[in-house]
């Protein structure tokens, strides 16, 4: 176990890390291929599936990921004390699952015309049954990144390589899905394996099941909300039947959506450490400016270098993907902030309730605009509706957070001097746009050219707390290998 310090846990934030951005750099490697080999109507069966998916996950969850983090995170587990509490998780993640799955079934059935085919159905039906035995909570709580990178890359290289092996058509959809399907089965696999010693302590509780769904309901229906508003846009973009314009919008989306997952991953390790102790408000607060760091750069660099990024990942085909892409990229400037104020700000001091009307408000804003800027802008209406509700979430965030946690005046200035990123990334573009006419060139050249001055204005203009806390452990990193 970790100790109680107040330091920026850089190791495990880089295991944790290095396991997000493998969620992220393998998908980004594959979805170049997978987008032009499926074609828009491909891509759009699967935007379909996987909204359905995300809903009926987060169902299955009933909350256990940030409740399991919050209840096993302050010791070790193994003995039988805790071991059955895990167990009870467990199944009712599974018991969850299946009702998930009942309701995703009814609602294909009650469609007119079923997207894609009966057996693509099935094999989401699995996949959303599997997903709920990955158990990140329970190994995050013990701080085992390790493992999880490991589990990670070998799941991902798998996938990367089958991927490539055996779709080379668009009727090869079948085989993606399948290949999907026995990750999650491998990924279940591994973590039943990992927590095999704790199978000895079961005893069946019914008044603990009772407690623990009793604990679960505030973060359970969080989860679903927080889902529910973030689907509603691929949901009923479907339901006018535009496969193709469907595959524009899922490109967009997917690019911003799995990048955002590295910041919602890699805040679990604050949110472990700070849960180990009395609230440490210096931990919290690099916790947040760790994050705009981090968020506002990629935010710059996609806004600018759209164009790009859908050239290279996904071919001229998905050129109306572009002015998607630079609406998405606005979410990274509210969505891993609103993460900070809502985990780990409001739920570390026991405020779920609060944070269920947050997503309350946000589900119900998020339906509406949807179902108001769907028919006037299409796409381009979806985007916005999703944007306009996370920054919904980030206002109410900051303004229920403000007792708990609050940023003074040499924060606000760190903050206001990573906003310099934007006007860098503009100049480089304009550079980069004049020096090359491929688009990995002006991705490479420009991501690299922007951080590079980025990062040296931060650390010897602005004197960046976080960019000279990170150099420091860098150079003394650096000092012991040469010792």
């Amino acid at each position: 176990m970790a100790d109680n310090n107040s330091k920026i846990p850089f190791r495990q934030l880089l295991l944790q890390y290095s396991n997000t951005a493998i969620n992220i750099l393998f998908p980004l490697i594959l979805f170049p291929y997978m987008t032009r080999t499926l074609g828009p109507e491909g891509y759009g069966i699967i935007g379909f599936y996987e909204s359905l998916m995300s809903v009926v996950i987060v169902l299955s969850a009933f909350g256990v990921r940030y409740y399991g983090l919050r209840l096993l995170s302050k010791s070790a587990i193994g003995d039988s004390k805790q071991a059955n509490t895990i167990l009870h998780l467990v199944l009712i993640n599974l018991t969850m699952a299946f009702i998930g799955v009942v309701c995703y079934t009814i609602y294909l059935l009650s469609k007119p015309v079923l997207i894609g085919s009966g057996t693509i159905a099935v094999l989401y039906g699995f996949i959303m049954l599997q997903y709920m035995l990955h158990m990140d909570w329970y190994f995050q709580s013990q701080e085992r990144y390790q493992l999880l990178f490991a589990r990670t890359l070998i799941a991902r290289l798998l996938v990367l390589v089958a991927s490539i092996v055996l779709v080379r058509k668009p009727d090869d959809l079948i085989y993606y899905i399948i290949i999907s399907a026995c990750n999650y089965l491998l990924i279940s696999g591994v973590a039943i394996y990992h927590i095999r010693d704790l199978f000895k302590y079961w005893q069946w509780d019914f008044a603990l099941f009772k407690k623990l769904l009793s604990a679960l309901a505030p973060f359970a229906l969080l989860g679903v909300l927080g889902s529910i508003y973030f689907a509603f846009d691929t949901i009923l973009l479907a339901r006018l039947g535009q496969l193709d314009e469907l595959g524009y919008y899922t490109v967009a989306a997917k690019v911003v959506r799995i990048g955002i997952s590295v910041f919602s991953g890699a805040s679990v390790v604050f949110f472990v450490k700070l849960f180990r102790s009395s609230v440490n408000k210096t931990l919290q607060a690099d916790s947040l400016l760790t994050t705009i760091h981090l968020s506002y750069p990629i935010g710059a660099i996609l806004f600018f270098f759209a164009e790009a990024v859908i050239l290279f990942v996904s071919g001229a085909e998905y050129q109306p993907s572009v002015h998607l892409l630079q609406i998405f990229s606005l979410l990274w400037l509210v969505v891993p902030l609103h993460d900070f104020f809502t985990m780990q700000v409001l739920v570390l001091n026991y405020r779920e309730k609060w944070v269920l009307f947050i997503y309350l408000a946000a589900t119900i804003v998020s339906l509406l605009l949807n179902l108001l800027l769907i028919p006037i802008w299409f796409s381009a209406g979806a985007a916005w509706a999703i944007v306009l509700s996370e920054t919904l979430v980030f206002v109410l965030g900051i303004y229920l957070s403000r007792n708990y946690f609050s940023i003074n005046k040499q924060q606000w200035l760190e903050i206001v001097g990573v906003l310099v990123v934007f006007p860098i990334a503009y100049g480089v573009f304009k550079l980069t746009n004049h020096l090359f006419s491929s688009p990995l060139l002006k991705i490479i050249s420009g991501t690299g050219s922007t951080l590079a001055f980025h990062i040296l204005l931060q650390i010897t203009v602005f004197k960046s707390r976080i960019w000279n806390i990170g150099w420091m452990a860098f150079k003394a990193r650096i000092n012991r290998m040469a010792a």
